[in-house]
């Protein structure tokens, strides 16, 4: 079972310096209260210690901790609150598993959800929190693919209480409208129910207040993602096979520059390197556009394929 070992660290780290203070502050007829804090503060240190030579399991764990009208300090929690955000975060979890092994359609059935089952496994004090893990996961060295959804969903969700509007919009430009749907279902919940959060999954600990919150929410209902497929004419200016990169001249918008689709061979790229850069053409783009207000704010091209046009074929050189 994998465990947030960060989290772990935090609590054993305020505990040892909370015990730390009790201790200065205890005169030399505290005997007994003496023993008992010298005893817990061992203890404190040999878990630091433990976690420290811990190997990080390359499974799936998020932690969410909430606060605000909801939650009861430590004591509890508004349950179809809690029901509905843990419920939420799993769908988010989900389709970014299925959005990044390509199986996310537009509509319909999210596919091999029961591969993005996390199982609550803890509950959290601390203002109040659950631990969600993945569990039936086959052991090895490298993270499992649902670690990475959940990783992977934790920055975005982290992006869109960003301050910064480009670290928003570079986050989003990855995602796609199902996604970006159910990341505005969370914080709506949230800011309807005056909660705030903290998140942390991976290296990332993030902490929502009111205002982060509102901002969320905010850029979730205002941005919209609209995908197209396209064919443009113009030139190959080169691509970059192994880093699945182009650059295509065209006359009405200039070079544009993108990501070549993976089904495309590293050897198929460079072949196409030699048979059509300089040679009129014609390319399937996958284009999309991040919308804010119904503005584009952030266009991205994907090139689905590429070969020459009519006229190149019919007078080669």
């Amino acid at each position: 079972m994998a465990s947030n070992r960060k989290l772990e660290r935090d609590f054993a780290y305020a505990d040892r310096s909370a015990v730390t203070g009790l201790l200065a502050q205890l005169t030399d007829e505290d005997v007994m209260t003496r023993i008992g804090l010298e005893a817990r503060l061992e203890e404190l240190q040999q878990t630091i210690a433990s976690l420290a030579d811990e190997v990080e399991t390359p499974t799936a764990s998020a932690m969410l901790f909430f606060g605000g009208r909801p939650v009861l300090g430590s004591r509890g929690i508004e349950s179809e609150f809690a029901g509905s955000a843990v419920t939420k975060f799993q769908d988010i979890v989900a389709k970014m598993l299925a959005h990044e092994t390509g199986g996310l359609g537009q509509r319909g059935i999210v596919p091999n959800k029961s591969a993005a089952t996390l199982h609550i496994t803890n509950i959290v004090r601390g203002s109040f929190g659950f631990l969600l893990e993945e569990i039936e996961a086959q052991p090895g060295l490298f993270d499992t693919q649902l670690k990475t959804a959940v990783d992977d969903a934790t920055r975005l969700l982290d992006a869109f209480g960003e301050p910064d509007e480009e670290e928003f919009r570079s986050a989003v430009e990855t995602i796609d409208q199902r996604l970006l749907g159910t990341a505005r279902e969370f914080f709506e919940l949230m800011r309807q129910n005056g909660a705030t959060l903290r998140l942390v999954a991976g290296d990332l600990d993030r902490s929502f207040g009111a205002e982060a919150v509102t901002r969320a929410a905010e850029r979730a209902t205002s941005t919209t993602v609209e995908d197209a497929e396209e064919v443009l004419e113009g030139q190959l200016a080169g691509m970059l096979p192994e880093a699945h990169q182009f650059e295509f001249r065209t006359a009405d918008f200039g070079t544009i520059r993108g990501r070549v689709d993976r089904a495309l061979r590293a050897d198929q790229l460079a072949q196409l390197n030699k048979d059509l850069v300089n040679v009129d053409a014609k390319a399937v783009m996958r284009v999309r556009r991040i919308l804010h207000d119904a503005v584009v704010v952030r266009e991205s091209h994907t090139l689905v394929s590429l070969e020459k046009t009519d006229e190149a074929q019919a007078n080669p050189l």
